[in-house]
């Protein structure tokens, strides 16, 4: 029976995508000493496209073409595909193989290509694919990288932030279906997400709101235990909010802080229910939040409490409003 998870390569695709140095330093560290960073990697949507048939291109939506500078100026490009449990088993060599040669064929660059299996199937494991018929023969070896396969004592004492993005894929594997250990490896996940590992606080601010959501989202709990986490976790998550501008818009800890406010006629209910308010539009900018809660009629203490900045600077904004 195919077991289809038709979210997973979604998030696997994002994660990638704004985390692609971590990515590539984590699966090839020869190649990410190669490349010339200060061009951004070019991520090529519409050639990947082109090259996959319609048909394929629906079911591989977690495929990803990337274009690289490198230091001595030449061009590489890395071809990432995703395999999800349930799909194309048998035929997946091949398209490996059919992917290579379209690149090469089209664009006559050379090619990084991985494949990373997020199931735990011991079928997904192959890295070639082989050809021979009347003494025509072909072998096609590619990259490989089996998440259920990993240590979770070796991801968790990397510096690396995506080891965290594997950590969670290896964690889904582990738990399967019991709510239990998931909400056990949820909750660790997070804590480690939050702790300090010896990297900077820019750093983190650069990759933890999207880890932050992929975790929510690849490892989700029933309402009742997403409310219980939420519950254990709000000191530490309020604190990091603030500090390292997190927004929980898109999350099940969103959702959880809307319905308390709406729910508690109280104070206390409120403010939570406006401080959630706050983190999802800190991206918007804490100025933008500030204005809009002086015109909701917010008292200068409480919008200096809630956004961070002086009562002066408010009172400042509220002149200018």
């Amino acid at each position: 029976m195919k077991v289809q998870h038709p979210n997973f390569d979604h998030l696997w695709k994002d994660v990638i995508t704004e985390l692609f140095e971590e990515f590539l330093l984590f699966f090839s560290p020869e190649l990410f000493e190669l490349v010339d960073f200060a061009t951004p990697p070019e991520f090529l949507e519409q050639e990947l496209q082109t090259i996959l048939p319609e048909s394929e291109s629906n079911k591989r939506v977690a495929d990803k073409l990337v274009k690289l500078q490198l230091k001595n100026g030449s061009e590489q490009w890395v071809y990432v595909h995703i395999e999800v449990q349930g799909d194309h088993e048998k035929v997946f060599p091949k398209r490996m193989f059919q992917s290579f040669y379209r690149i090469l064929d089209l664009f006559d660059q050379r090619i990084y290509a991985l494949a990373l299996f997020t199931s735990e199937d011991a079928k997904y494991n192959a890295n070639q694919f082989h050809y021979e018929f009347l003494g025509t023969e072909l072998t096609y070896h590619y990259n490989i990288y089996r998440i259920a396969s990993q240590s979770e004592s070796t991801l968790i004492e990397s510096q690396n932030p995506f080891a965290l993005a594997v950590l969670a894929g290896l964690y889904v594997i582990k738990s399967k279906k019991d709510v239990d250990i998931k909400y056990q490896y949820k909750r660790k996940l997070m804590r480690l997400l939050f702790q300090d590992k010896m990297i900077s606080k820019e750093m983190k601010r650069k990759y933890i709101q999207k880890l932050f959501v992929f975790i929510d989202h690849i490892l989700r709990l029933p309402e009742d235990a997403d409310s219980r986490l939420i519950r254990d976790m709000k000191p530490i998550l309020e604190k990091e909010a603030v500090m390292m501008g997190l927004s929980l818009k898109d999350t099940s800890f969103a959702r959880y802080y809307l319905e308390e406010g709406k729910k508690e006629g109280k104070k206390e209910g409120l403010k939570e229910g406006i401080k959630e308010g706050i983190k999802e539009g800190i991206k918007e900018g804490k100025t933008e939040i500030a204005f809009r809660l002086l015109e909701k009629g917010h008292s200068i203490e409480d919008v200096a409490e809630i956004t961070g900045f002086s009562i002066q600077e408010i009172k400042g904004l509220k002149e200018k409003k």
